[in-house]
Protein backbone atom coordinates (compact mmCIF):
# COMPACT_ATOMS: atom_id res chain seq x y z
CA UNK A 1 0.00 0.00 0.00
CA UNK A 2 1.41 3.43 -0.93
CA UNK A 3 0.54 6.77 0.64
CA UNK A 4 -1.82 7.79 -2.17
CA UNK A 5 -3.99 4.69 -1.66
CA UNK A 6 -3.94 5.23 2.09
CA UNK A 7 -4.97 8.87 1.64
CA UNK A 8 -8.01 7.87 -0.42
CA UNK A 9 -9.00 5.23 2.14
CA UNK A 10 -8.58 7.76 4.96
CA UNK A 11 -10.91 10.21 3.22
CA UNK A 12 -13.51 7.45 2.89
CA UNK A 13 -13.15 6.38 6.52
CA UNK A 14 -13.27 9.95 7.81
CA UNK A 15 -16.33 10.80 5.73
CA UNK A 16 -18.13 7.69 6.99
CA UNK A 17 -17.35 8.59 10.59
CA UNK A 18 -18.63 12.15 10.21
CA UNK A 19 -21.75 10.93 8.43
CA UNK A 20 -22.42 8.45 11.23
CA UNK A 21 -22.06 11.17 13.87
CA UNK A 22 -24.32 13.50 11.91
CA UNK A 23 -27.08 10.89 11.64
CA UNK A 24 -26.82 10.09 15.36
CA UNK A 25 -27.12 13.78 16.25
CA UNK A 26 -30.03 14.17 13.84
CA UNK A 27 -31.78 11.23 15.51
CA UNK A 28 -31.20 12.79 18.93
CA UNK A 29 -32.54 16.20 18.01
CA UNK A 30 -35.30 15.10 15.60
CA UNK A 31 -36.69 11.77 16.83
CA UNK A 32 -39.70 12.00 14.57
CA UNK A 33 -37.72 12.03 11.31
CA UNK A 34 -37.36 9.10 8.95
CA UNK A 35 -35.54 6.05 10.25
CA UNK A 36 -33.39 5.41 7.18
CA UNK A 37 -34.40 1.77 7.49
CA UNK A 38 -32.12 -0.75 5.82
CA UNK A 39 -33.76 -3.97 6.94
CA UNK A 40 -36.44 -4.18 9.57
CA UNK A 41 -35.40 -2.28 12.70
CA UNK A 42 -31.84 -1.86 11.44
CA UNK A 43 -31.23 1.77 10.55
CA UNK A 44 -28.61 3.34 8.32
CA UNK A 45 -27.10 5.20 11.27
CA UNK A 46 -26.49 1.88 13.05
CA UNK A 47 -24.72 0.45 10.01
CA UNK A 48 -22.63 3.58 9.62
CA UNK A 49 -21.75 3.53 13.31
CA UNK A 50 -20.43 -0.04 13.08
CA UNK A 51 -18.48 0.75 9.90
CA UNK A 52 -17.04 3.97 11.35
CA UNK A 53 -16.16 2.24 14.61
CA UNK A 54 -14.37 -0.68 12.92
CA UNK A 55 -12.77 1.22 10.00
CA UNK A 56 -9.71 2.69 11.81
CA UNK A 57 -8.83 -0.75 13.21
CA UNK A 58 -9.23 -2.38 9.80
CA UNK A 59 -7.12 0.29 8.12
CA UNK A 60 -4.53 0.01 10.90
CA UNK A 61 -4.11 -3.74 10.44
CA UNK A 62 -4.06 -3.49 6.63
CA UNK A 63 -1.23 -0.93 6.73
CA UNK A 64 0.61 -2.97 9.33
CA UNK A 65 0.18 -6.22 7.37
CA UNK A 66 1.60 -4.66 4.22
CA UNK A 67 4.65 -3.17 5.95
CA UNK A 68 5.56 -5.72 8.65
CA UNK A 69 8.68 -7.82 8.02
CA UNK A 70 9.68 -11.22 9.38
CA UNK A 71 13.08 -10.08 10.67
CA UNK A 72 14.31 -9.95 14.29
CA UNK A 73 15.58 -6.50 15.25
CA UNK A 74 18.13 -5.87 18.01
CA UNK A 75 16.41 -7.01 21.27
CA UNK A 76 14.42 -9.62 19.34
CA UNK A 77 17.62 -11.59 18.80
CA UNK A 78 18.62 -12.42 22.36
CA UNK A 79 15.15 -12.01 23.89
CA UNK A 80 13.19 -14.23 21.48
CA UNK A 81 15.36 -15.99 18.93
CA UNK A 82 17.90 -17.31 21.42
CA UNK A 83 15.33 -18.76 23.84
CA UNK A 84 13.29 -20.32 21.03
CA UNK A 85 16.39 -21.94 19.52
CA UNK A 86 17.28 -23.41 22.91
CA UNK A 87 13.74 -24.74 23.39
CA UNK A 88 13.85 -26.20 19.87
CA UNK A 89 16.76 -28.39 20.97
CA UNK A 90 14.48 -29.85 23.64
CA UNK A 91 14.89 -28.84 27.32
CA UNK A 92 14.75 -31.96 29.48
CA UNK A 93 12.06 -30.87 31.96
CA UNK A 94 9.49 -28.21 32.75
CA UNK A 95 11.88 -26.55 35.20
CA UNK A 96 14.51 -26.23 32.48
CA UNK A 97 11.91 -24.80 30.12
CA UNK A 98 10.88 -22.29 32.76
CA UNK A 99 14.49 -21.22 33.29
CA UNK A 100 14.77 -20.49 29.57
CA UNK A 101 11.49 -18.56 29.46
CA UNK A 102 12.11 -16.56 32.63
CA UNK A 103 15.76 -15.70 31.97
CA UNK A 104 16.37 -12.02 32.70
CA UNK A 105 16.18 -9.65 29.72
CA UNK A 106 17.58 -6.20 30.56
CA UNK A 107 15.87 -5.42 33.93
CA UNK A 108 12.81 -7.56 33.32
CA UNK A 109 11.45 -11.03 32.62
CA UNK A 110 9.46 -11.45 29.40
CA UNK A 111 7.91 -14.89 29.80
CA UNK A 112 4.77 -14.18 27.75
CA UNK A 113 6.44 -13.21 24.47
CA UNK A 114 8.97 -16.05 24.77
CA UNK A 115 6.22 -18.56 25.48
CA UNK A 116 4.26 -17.26 22.49
CA UNK A 117 7.34 -17.73 20.29
CA UNK A 118 7.78 -21.29 21.55
CA UNK A 119 4.11 -22.11 20.96
CA UNK A 120 4.44 -20.72 17.46
CA UNK A 121 7.52 -22.86 16.85
CA UNK A 122 5.83 -26.00 18.16
CA UNK A 123 2.79 -25.32 15.95
CA UNK A 124 4.57 -24.36 12.70
CA UNK A 125 8.19 -25.52 13.03
CA UNK A 126 9.60 -21.99 12.81
CA UNK A 127 9.23 -18.50 14.26
CA UNK A 128 7.52 -15.77 12.26
CA UNK A 129 8.13 -12.46 13.99
CA UNK A 130 5.16 -10.89 12.21
CA UNK A 131 2.78 -13.33 13.91
CA UNK A 132 4.24 -12.50 17.33
CA UNK A 133 3.75 -8.79 16.72
CA UNK A 134 0.23 -9.35 15.36
CA UNK A 135 -0.73 -11.33 18.47
CA UNK A 136 0.36 -8.40 20.63
CA UNK A 137 -1.44 -5.84 18.49
CA UNK A 138 -4.68 -7.82 18.81
CA UNK A 139 -4.66 -6.82 22.49
CA UNK A 140 -5.81 -3.41 21.23
CA UNK A 141 -9.11 -5.09 20.40
CA UNK A 142 -9.38 -6.32 24.00
CA UNK A 143 -8.91 -2.76 25.20
CA UNK A 144 -11.48 -1.46 22.74
CA UNK A 145 -13.91 -4.10 23.99
CA UNK A 146 -13.45 -2.86 27.58
CA UNK A 147 -14.09 0.73 26.48
CA UNK A 148 -17.25 -0.39 24.66
CA UNK A 149 -18.53 -2.24 27.74
CA UNK A 150 -17.76 0.80 29.90
CA UNK A 151 -19.85 2.96 27.57
CA UNK A 152 -22.74 0.49 27.62
CA UNK A 153 -22.77 0.61 31.41
CA UNK A 154 -23.20 4.43 31.37
CA UNK A 155 -26.94 4.88 31.02
CA UNK A 156 -26.78 8.58 30.14
CA UNK A 157 -24.09 8.34 27.45
CA UNK A 158 -24.78 8.07 23.74
CA UNK A 159 -22.68 5.46 21.97
CA UNK A 160 -21.93 8.13 19.37
CA UNK A 161 -19.52 9.61 21.92
CA UNK A 162 -17.53 6.38 21.65
CA UNK A 163 -16.59 6.99 18.00
CA UNK A 164 -13.51 9.22 18.63
CA UNK A 165 -11.83 6.49 20.72
CA UNK A 166 -10.74 4.05 17.96
CA UNK A 167 -9.35 6.99 15.94
CA UNK A 168 -7.06 7.83 18.85
CA UNK A 169 -6.18 4.23 19.64
CA UNK A 170 -5.33 3.12 16.10
CA UNK A 171 -3.08 6.04 15.23
CA UNK A 172 0.48 5.52 13.99
CA UNK A 173 2.64 7.72 16.20
CA UNK A 174 4.07 4.64 17.95
CA UNK A 175 5.18 3.04 14.67
CA UNK A 176 8.41 1.69 16.22
CA UNK A 177 6.39 -0.25 18.79
CA UNK A 178 4.19 -1.66 16.01
CA UNK A 179 6.97 -2.98 13.77
CA UNK A 180 9.53 -4.02 16.41
CA UNK A 181 8.37 -7.60 16.92
CA UNK A 182 9.02 -7.93 20.65
CA UNK A 183 7.22 -4.77 21.72
CA UNK A 184 3.50 -5.46 21.03
CA UNK A 185 3.34 -8.55 23.28
CA UNK A 186 5.64 -6.90 25.81
CA UNK A 187 5.27 -3.15 26.16
CA UNK A 188 1.80 -2.71 24.63
CA UNK A 189 -0.02 -5.79 25.91
CA UNK A 190 1.32 -5.32 29.46
CA UNK A 191 -0.90 -2.25 29.89
CA UNK A 192 -3.95 -3.90 28.38
CA UNK A 193 -3.58 -6.98 30.60
CA UNK A 194 -3.20 -4.54 33.50
CA UNK A 195 -6.40 -2.72 32.50
CA UNK A 196 -8.15 -6.09 32.15
CA UNK A 197 -6.96 -7.13 35.61
CA UNK A 198 -8.36 -3.94 37.14
CA UNK A 199 -11.57 -4.39 35.15
CA UNK A 200 -12.17 -7.91 36.45
CA UNK A 201 -11.20 -7.07 40.02
CA UNK A 202 -13.62 -4.12 40.00
CA UNK A 203 -16.57 -6.46 39.23
CA UNK A 204 -16.79 -7.34 42.96
CA UNK A 205 -17.31 -11.08 42.36
CA UNK A 206 -15.24 -14.15 43.14
CA UNK A 207 -14.95 -15.00 39.46
CA UNK A 208 -13.91 -11.42 38.74
CA UNK A 209 -11.21 -11.57 41.42
CA UNK A 210 -9.89 -14.88 40.07
CA UNK A 211 -9.77 -13.54 36.51
CA UNK A 212 -8.20 -10.32 37.79
CA UNK A 213 -5.42 -12.34 39.41
CA UNK A 214 -4.91 -14.25 36.16
CA UNK A 215 -4.64 -11.06 34.09
CA UNK A 216 -2.39 -9.55 36.75
CA UNK A 217 0.06 -12.45 36.49
CA UNK A 218 -0.11 -12.18 32.70
CA UNK A 219 0.78 -8.47 32.96
CA UNK A 220 3.65 -9.09 35.36
CA UNK A 221 5.26 -11.69 33.10
CA UNK A 222 4.71 -9.55 30.01
CA UNK A 223 6.90 -6.70 31.22
CA UNK A 224 8.14 -5.18 34.44
CA UNK A 225 5.48 -2.41 34.26
CA UNK A 226 2.93 -5.11 35.09
CA UNK A 227 4.02 -5.15 38.72
CA UNK A 228 2.28 -1.79 39.24
CA UNK A 229 -1.09 -3.51 38.87
CA UNK A 230 -0.50 -5.20 42.24
CA UNK A 231 -0.62 -2.13 44.50
CA UNK A 232 -3.34 -0.48 42.39
CA UNK A 233 -5.81 -3.35 42.77
CA UNK A 234 -4.86 -3.91 46.41
CA UNK A 235 -5.59 -0.24 47.16
CA UNK A 236 -8.88 -0.48 45.27
CA UNK A 237 -9.99 -3.55 47.22
CA UNK A 238 -9.10 -1.98 50.57
CA UNK A 239 -10.88 1.26 49.63
CA UNK A 240 -13.93 -0.83 48.75
CA UNK A 241 -13.66 -2.37 52.23
CA UNK A 242 -13.25 -5.85 50.82
CA UNK A 243 -10.52 -7.01 53.19
CA UNK A 244 -10.71 -10.72 52.36
CA UNK A 245 -10.33 -10.16 48.62
CA UNK A 246 -7.51 -7.71 49.30
CA UNK A 247 -5.62 -10.27 51.40
CA UNK A 248 -6.08 -12.99 48.77
CA UNK A 249 -4.84 -10.55 46.10
CA UNK A 250 -1.82 -9.45 48.13
CA UNK A 251 -0.90 -13.04 48.98
CA UNK A 252 -1.03 -14.38 45.42
CA UNK A 253 0.24 -11.35 43.49
CA UNK A 254 2.80 -10.70 46.22
CA UNK A 255 4.21 -14.22 45.85
CA UNK A 256 4.39 -13.87 42.06
CA UNK A 257 6.05 -10.45 42.32
CA UNK A 258 8.55 -11.68 44.92
CA UNK A 259 9.50 -14.62 42.71
CA UNK A 260 9.70 -12.26 39.72
CA UNK A 261 12.34 -10.14 41.44
CA UNK A 262 14.33 -13.01 42.90
CA UNK A 263 17.87 -12.92 41.48
CA UNK A 264 16.87 -10.03 39.19
CA UNK A 265 19.65 -7.45 38.83
CA UNK A 266 19.82 -3.98 37.29
CA UNK A 267 22.19 -3.98 34.28
CA UNK A 268 25.28 -1.78 34.45
CA UNK A 269 24.17 0.25 31.42
CA UNK A 270 21.08 1.52 33.24
CA UNK A 271 21.57 4.81 35.15
CA UNK A 272 21.87 4.59 38.92
CA UNK A 273 19.45 6.21 41.33
CA UNK A 274 22.03 8.90 42.08
CA UNK A 275 22.45 9.68 38.39
CA UNK A 276 18.70 9.97 37.91
CA UNK A 277 18.24 12.16 41.00
CA UNK A 278 21.03 14.46 39.81
CA UNK A 279 18.89 15.05 36.71
CA UNK A 280 15.90 16.15 38.77
CA UNK A 281 14.94 18.93 36.36
CA UNK A 282 14.57 16.43 33.54
CA UNK A 283 12.67 14.15 35.91
CA UNK A 284 10.14 16.85 36.78
CA UNK A 285 9.77 17.87 33.13
CA UNK A 286 9.13 14.25 32.15
CA UNK A 287 6.51 13.79 34.87
CA UNK A 288 4.63 16.92 33.78
CA UNK A 289 5.04 16.41 30.02
CA UNK A 290 4.06 12.73 29.78
CA UNK A 291 0.35 13.30 30.56
CA UNK A 292 0.28 15.85 27.72
CA UNK A 293 2.21 13.88 25.12
CA UNK A 294 -0.96 13.22 23.12
CA UNK A 295 -0.45 16.77 21.79
CA UNK A 296 3.02 15.91 20.46
CA UNK A 297 1.93 15.67 16.84
CA UNK A 298 4.50 17.90 15.11
CA UNK A 299 7.37 15.43 15.31
CA UNK A 300 9.59 17.47 12.97
CA UNK A 301 9.89 20.28 15.50
CA UNK A 302 12.77 20.61 17.95
CA UNK A 303 12.75 18.49 21.09
CA UNK A 304 12.53 21.55 23.35
CA UNK A 305 9.42 22.96 21.62
CA UNK A 306 7.76 19.54 21.59
CA UNK A 307 8.43 19.08 25.31
CA UNK A 308 7.23 22.60 26.12
CA UNK A 309 3.91 22.06 24.35
CA UNK A 310 3.46 18.67 26.00
CA UNK A 311 4.28 20.12 29.43
CA UNK A 312 1.56 22.77 29.11
CA UNK A 313 -1.00 20.16 28.04
CA UNK A 314 0.26 17.79 30.73
CA UNK A 315 -0.21 20.37 33.45
CA UNK A 316 -3.81 20.92 32.34
CA UNK A 317 -4.39 17.16 32.29
CA UNK A 318 -2.90 16.67 35.76
CA UNK A 319 -5.02 19.48 37.19
CA UNK A 320 -8.13 17.96 35.66
CA UNK A 321 -7.29 14.46 36.93
CA UNK A 322 -6.44 15.91 40.35
CA UNK A 323 -9.83 17.64 40.52
CA UNK A 324 -11.61 14.44 39.47
CA UNK A 325 -9.66 12.50 42.10
CA UNK A 326 -10.82 14.95 44.77
CA UNK A 327 -14.46 14.49 43.73
CA UNK A 328 -13.97 10.71 43.73
CA UNK A 329 -12.40 10.87 47.22
CA UNK A 330 -15.37 12.81 48.62
CA UNK A 331 -17.77 10.27 47.15
CA UNK A 332 -15.67 7.44 48.62
CA UNK A 333 -15.83 9.03 52.08
CA UNK A 334 -19.57 9.75 51.96
CA UNK A 335 -21.13 6.88 50.02
CA UNK A 336 -18.59 4.25 48.94
CA UNK A 337 -21.30 1.75 48.01
CA UNK A 338 -22.58 4.08 45.26
CA UNK A 339 -19.29 3.93 43.33
CA UNK A 340 -19.86 1.80 40.26
CA UNK A 341 -17.44 -0.83 38.88
CA UNK A 342 -16.88 1.50 35.91
CA UNK A 343 -15.74 4.30 38.23
CA UNK A 344 -13.40 1.93 40.09
CA UNK A 345 -11.96 0.75 36.78
CA UNK A 346 -11.39 4.27 35.52
CA UNK A 347 -9.72 5.34 38.77
CA UNK A 348 -7.55 2.21 38.87
CA UNK A 349 -6.36 2.55 35.28
CA UNK A 350 -5.46 6.21 35.73
CA UNK A 351 -3.52 5.39 38.91
CA UNK A 352 -1.75 2.54 37.07
CA UNK A 353 -0.61 4.95 34.35
CA UNK A 354 0.42 7.62 36.85
CA UNK A 355 2.67 5.12 38.64
CA UNK A 356 4.11 4.13 35.25
CA UNK A 357 4.84 7.78 34.42
CA UNK A 358 6.62 8.23 37.75
CA UNK A 359 8.66 5.04 37.27
CA UNK A 360 9.62 6.03 33.73
CA UNK A 361 10.68 9.52 34.82
CA UNK A 362 12.57 8.20 37.85
CA UNK A 363 14.34 5.46 35.87
CA UNK A 364 15.17 7.39 32.68
CA UNK A 365 15.84 10.95 33.86
CA UNK A 366 19.61 10.57 33.38
CA UNK A 367 19.03 9.99 29.66
CA UNK A 368 17.32 13.40 29.37
CA UNK A 369 13.70 14.49 29.09
CA UNK A 370 13.82 14.06 25.30
CA UNK A 371 13.79 10.30 25.96
CA UNK A 372 9.97 10.38 26.26
CA UNK A 373 9.71 11.61 22.66
CA UNK A 374 10.70 8.15 21.41
CA UNK A 375 8.04 6.66 19.14
CA UNK A 376 7.75 3.35 20.97
CA UNK A 377 6.37 5.05 24.13
CA UNK A 378 3.49 6.79 22.37
CA UNK A 379 0.82 4.16 23.06
CA UNK A 380 1.15 4.80 26.81
CA UNK A 381 0.20 8.43 26.27
CA UNK A 382 -2.67 7.41 23.99
CA UNK A 383 -4.10 5.25 26.78
CA UNK A 384 -3.82 8.22 29.14
CA UNK A 385 -5.64 10.52 26.69
CA UNK A 386 -8.46 8.02 26.23
CA UNK A 387 -8.98 7.72 29.98
CA UNK A 388 -8.97 11.52 30.24
CA UNK A 389 -11.70 11.58 27.60
CA UNK A 390 -13.75 9.07 29.60
CA UNK A 391 -13.28 11.21 32.69
CA UNK A 392 -14.58 14.22 30.78
CA UNK A 393 -17.67 12.27 29.83
CA UNK A 394 -18.37 11.65 33.53
CA UNK A 395 -18.96 15.40 34.02
CA UNK A 396 -22.46 16.55 32.99
CA UNK A 397 -21.28 19.93 31.71
CA UNK A 398 -18.63 18.43 29.46
CA UNK A 399 -21.02 15.71 28.36
CA UNK A 400 -23.43 18.38 27.14
CA UNK A 401 -20.67 20.35 25.45
CA UNK A 402 -19.20 17.29 23.77
CA UNK A 403 -22.64 16.16 22.68
CA UNK A 404 -23.32 19.55 21.12
CA UNK A 405 -19.94 19.70 19.39
CA UNK A 406 -19.63 15.99 18.65
CA UNK A 407 -19.18 16.56 14.92
CA UNK A 408 -16.19 18.81 15.63
CA UNK A 409 -14.76 16.35 18.18
CA UNK A 410 -15.06 13.50 15.68
CA UNK A 411 -13.46 15.60 12.94
CA UNK A 412 -10.50 16.32 15.25
CA UNK A 413 -10.14 12.60 16.04
CA UNK A 414 -10.21 11.71 12.32
CA UNK A 415 -7.63 14.39 11.51
CA UNK A 416 -5.46 13.18 14.39
CA UNK A 417 -5.55 9.59 13.15
CA UNK A 418 -4.96 10.40 9.48
CA UNK A 419 -2.36 13.01 10.40
CA UNK A 420 -0.42 10.46 12.43
CA UNK A 421 0.13 8.40 9.29
CA UNK A 422 1.13 11.44 7.23
CA UNK A 423 3.55 12.65 9.90
CA UNK A 424 5.21 9.26 10.42
CA UNK A 425 4.96 7.57 7.00
CA UNK A 426 8.51 8.42 5.95
CA UNK A 427 10.02 7.53 9.33
CA UNK A 428 8.00 4.31 9.41
CA UNK A 429 9.37 3.33 6.00
CA UNK A 430 12.90 4.23 7.06
CA UNK A 431 12.53 2.12 10.22
CA UNK A 432 11.34 -0.79 8.08
CA UNK A 433 14.35 -0.41 5.77
CA UNK A 434 16.68 -0.18 8.78
CA UNK A 435 15.46 -3.59 9.98
CA UNK A 436 16.01 -4.97 6.47
CA UNK A 437 19.47 -3.37 6.22
CA UNK A 438 20.50 -5.11 9.45
CA UNK A 439 19.38 -8.45 7.99
CA UNK A 440 21.33 -7.77 4.79
CA UNK A 441 24.36 -6.65 6.77
CA UNK A 442 24.51 -9.74 8.95
CA UNK A 443 23.91 -12.27 6.16
CA UNK A 444 26.47 -10.66 3.82
CA UNK A 445 29.09 -9.09 6.08
CA UNK A 446 28.36 -10.05 9.71
CA UNK A 447 27.43 -6.47 10.64
CA UNK A 448 24.50 -4.54 12.10
CA UNK A 449 24.57 -0.96 10.75
CA UNK A 450 21.91 0.21 13.23
CA UNK A 451 23.74 -1.19 16.27
CA UNK A 452 27.45 -0.39 16.69
CA UNK A 453 27.29 -2.28 20.00
CA UNK A 454 27.19 -5.45 17.88
CA UNK A 455 30.99 -5.39 17.71
CA UNK A 456 31.22 -5.98 21.47
CA UNK A 457 28.70 -8.86 21.44
CA UNK A 458 29.49 -10.24 17.98
CA UNK A 459 30.38 -13.74 19.11
CA UNK A 460 27.16 -14.14 21.12
CA UNK A 461 24.86 -12.71 18.44
CA UNK A 462 26.49 -14.72 15.65
CA UNK A 463 26.10 -17.91 17.69
CA UNK A 464 22.38 -17.19 18.24
CA UNK A 465 21.72 -16.67 14.54
CA UNK A 466 23.82 -19.61 13.42
CA UNK A 467 22.10 -21.93 15.90
CA UNK A 468 18.63 -20.72 14.83
CA UNK A 469 19.44 -21.07 11.12
CA UNK A 470 21.04 -24.47 11.61
CA UNK A 471 17.96 -25.84 13.39
CA UNK A 472 15.62 -24.05 10.96
CA UNK A 473 13.98 -22.16 13.81
CA UNK A 474 14.15 -19.08 11.60
CA UNK A 475 15.03 -18.26 7.99
CA UNK A 476 15.76 -14.80 6.59
CA UNK A 477 13.29 -13.58 3.94
CA UNK A 478 14.28 -12.17 0.56
CA UNK A 479 15.03 -8.45 0.64
CA UNK A 480 13.95 -5.88 -1.98
CA UNK A 481 17.52 -4.66 -2.48
CA UNK A 482 19.30 -8.05 -2.54
CA UNK A 483 20.47 -7.62 -6.15
CA UNK A 484 20.14 -3.86 -6.48
CA UNK A 485 23.88 -3.44 -7.10
CA UNK A 486 23.45 -5.29 -10.41
CA UNK A 487 20.77 -2.93 -11.78
CA UNK A 488 21.40 -0.73 -14.80
CA UNK A 489 23.22 2.59 -14.42
CA UNK A 490 21.00 5.50 -15.48
CA UNK A 491 23.07 8.52 -14.62
CA UNK A 492 25.06 10.12 -11.85
CA UNK A 493 24.44 12.08 -8.67
CA UNK A 494 26.43 14.61 -6.66
CA UNK A 495 26.79 13.55 -3.04
CA UNK A 496 28.18 14.99 0.17
CA UNK A 497 30.30 12.51 2.12
CA UNK A 498 31.09 12.82 5.82
CA UNK A 499 33.50 10.30 7.29
CA UNK A 500 34.67 10.36 10.89
CA UNK A 501 33.75 7.39 13.05
CA UNK A 502 30.63 6.95 10.91
CA UNK A 503 30.05 7.17 7.17
CA UNK A 504 27.12 9.43 6.23
CA UNK A 505 26.23 10.43 2.67
CA UNK A 506 23.74 13.12 1.59
CA UNK A 507 22.30 13.58 -1.90
CA UNK A 508 19.53 15.15 -3.94
CA UNK A 509 16.75 12.62 -4.31
CA UNK A 510 14.93 11.79 -7.54
CA UNK A 511 11.14 11.61 -7.53
CA UNK A 512 9.93 8.47 -5.78
CA UNK A 513 6.72 6.67 -5.02
CA UNK A 514 5.68 5.99 -1.41
CA UNK A 515 5.31 2.21 -1.42
CA UNK A 516 7.13 0.18 1.27
CA UNK A 517 10.09 -0.90 -0.89
CA UNK A 518 10.49 2.41 -2.71
CA UNK A 519 13.51 4.39 -1.66
CA UNK A 520 17.14 5.34 -2.22
CA UNK A 521 19.91 3.13 -0.92
CA UNK A 522 23.59 3.89 -0.47
CA UNK A 523 25.68 1.03 -1.84
CA UNK A 524 29.23 0.89 -0.49
CA UNK A 525 31.03 -1.72 -2.54
CA UNK A 526 34.14 -3.27 -4.01
CA UNK A 527 34.38 -6.14 -6.47
CA UNK A 528 33.93 -8.69 -3.65
CA UNK A 529 32.13 -6.81 -0.83
CA UNK A 530 28.82 -4.92 -0.72
CA UNK A 531 27.15 -2.91 2.03
CA UNK A 532 23.66 -1.42 1.59
CA UNK A 533 22.26 1.40 3.72
CA UNK A 534 18.81 3.02 3.42
CA UNK A 535 18.66 6.78 2.99
CA UNK A 536 16.28 8.83 5.13
CA UNK A 537 14.00 11.02 3.01
CA UNK A 538 12.74 14.36 4.27
CA UNK A 539 9.01 14.86 3.87
CA UNK A 540 7.25 17.86 2.40
CA UNK A 541 4.71 19.90 4.32
CA UNK A 542 1.09 18.86 4.00
CA UNK A 543 0.27 21.87 1.82
CA UNK A 544 3.20 21.08 -0.46
CA UNK A 545 2.02 17.48 -0.61
CA UNK A 546 -1.46 18.60 -1.68
CA UNK A 547 -0.02 20.99 -4.26
CA UNK A 548 2.62 18.70 -5.80
CA UNK A 549 1.39 15.20 -4.83
CA UNK A 550 4.98 14.54 -3.66
CA UNK A 551 5.41 13.29 -0.10
CA UNK A 552 9.21 13.31 -0.10
CA UNK A 553 11.30 16.43 -0.58
CA UNK A 554 14.44 16.58 -2.73
CA UNK A 555 17.10 15.76 -0.11
CA UNK A 556 18.03 12.49 1.54
CA UNK A 557 20.75 11.27 3.89
CA UNK A 558 21.98 7.77 4.59
CA UNK A 559 21.87 6.13 7.97
CA UNK A 560 25.30 6.27 9.57
CA UNK A 561 27.46 3.16 9.43
CA UNK A 562 30.47 2.59 11.65
CA UNK A 563 33.69 2.70 9.62
CA UNK A 564 34.96 -0.29 11.58
CA UNK A 565 32.51 -2.42 9.59
CA UNK A 566 34.69 -1.80 6.51
CA UNK A 567 37.97 -3.58 5.87
CA UNK A 568 40.88 -1.45 7.01
CA UNK A 569 42.68 0.59 4.29
CA UNK A 570 40.42 -0.85 1.58
CA UNK A 571 38.87 1.58 -0.93
CA UNK A 572 35.10 1.37 -1.54
CA UNK A 573 33.00 2.92 -4.31
CA UNK A 574 29.85 4.83 -3.43
CA UNK A 575 26.78 4.27 -5.62
CA UNK A 576 23.14 5.19 -5.12
CA UNK A 577 20.51 2.53 -5.79
CA UNK A 578 16.95 3.65 -6.55
CA UNK A 579 13.73 1.64 -6.27
CA UNK A 580 10.53 3.35 -7.39
CA UNK A 581 7.74 0.96 -8.28
CA UNK A 582 8.97 -1.30 -11.10
CA UNK A 583 11.97 0.96 -11.76
CA UNK A 584 15.28 -0.18 -10.30
CA UNK A 585 18.47 1.61 -11.31
CA UNK A 586 21.83 2.94 -10.14
CA UNK A 587 23.32 6.44 -9.99
CA UNK A 588 27.11 6.69 -9.90
CA UNK A 589 28.71 9.28 -7.62
CA UNK A 590 32.43 9.13 -8.47
CA UNK A 591 33.18 9.17 -4.73
CA UNK A 592 35.13 6.65 -2.68
CA UNK A 593 35.69 6.00 1.02
CA UNK A 594 38.46 4.15 2.80
CA UNK A 595 37.90 1.72 5.61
Amino acid sequence: MNLAVFTLLSVGVGSTALWAVRLHRAKTHRPATAKYAVSGSLELRHVLFVVAFAAPALLFFIVWGVNAVNIPFQDDIDAILESTAIVAQGPGSFSELWLVLSKQDDERRIVVVRLAACLLYWATGSVDFRILAFAGLCSYLVFLRMIFLWFKAQRDLSLALLLPVPYLLFSNYNYEALYWSIIPLQQIAVFIWGFASIWMASRNTKVGLACGIGFGILAIYSDVSGIFVGPVVALMLFARRDGLSAMVWILLIGLVTTYYFSELTIPDYRPTTAQNLSSWRDMLLMMVAMPGMITDVMIDQSASSRLAGAAVAGLVSLLFVGGSAFVFWKKLMRAPTTITPGEWWLAGCILFLLITFFALAFGRAAFGAHNILISRYKHIFTFWAIFNYLLLLRLPIFRRVLGRWLLVVQAVAVIYCAGSYFQTWGEMMFFRKTIQADAYGWTRNREFPSAPIYLSVKRTVDAIFENALKNRVYQFPNLPFDDLQHADVRGSSDVIVRTTDFIVVGAQAPELRCSPDDGIYLIIHTSDETHVLPMRMRKNSFLCFLRTARYYSSYCESMGMLRQYLSKNKKYNLTLGVISGPNRYLLTTGKKVTG
